[in-house]
């Protein structure tokens, strides 16, 4: 029990160097930091020697193309399912005054099978 004490001890007070050292502040010194290159610049960007970097970006911009055929296709299909529905209102609407004008025409019938005479004013 005491070796295992012991080794719980050392590691946890190395856990604590390791957390403390990530919180500490970077070099404030201009000349030390060393910026790189952002993803949205990759027009503008160095290409970097690395595969992994070239292949973060190729996916950067691959990504953003993707996007912008996804926006072109949602608009195209929003502006046709508008279409479609201003269409169907109109065969709606040519639909019910047919109707209307054949219930209009033709007298309604009597639940004796007989026409009925139009009423008159």
């Amino acid at each position: 029990m005491k070796n295992i004490r012991t080794v719980l001890i050392a590691v946890s007070a190395l856990v604590l160097v390791n957390v403390a050292q990530a919180q500490t502040p970077p070099a404030t010194d201009p000349s030390a930091a060393v910026t790189a290159p952002k993803a949205t610049d990759s027009a503008n960007a160095a290409s970097s020697a690395d595969p992994f970097v070239q292949k973060r970006q190729a996916d950067s911009i691959a990504k953003k193309e993707y996007k912008a055929r996804k926006k072109a296709a949602k608009k195209q299909m929003s502006a046709e399912q508008k279409e479609a529905k201003s269409e169907l209102k109109a065969e709606k609407s040519e639909s019910t005054d047919i109707r209307n004008k054949a219930l209009t025409e033709t007298p309604a019938i009597k639940s004796t099978g007989e026409a009925a005479e139009p009423k008159s004013k």
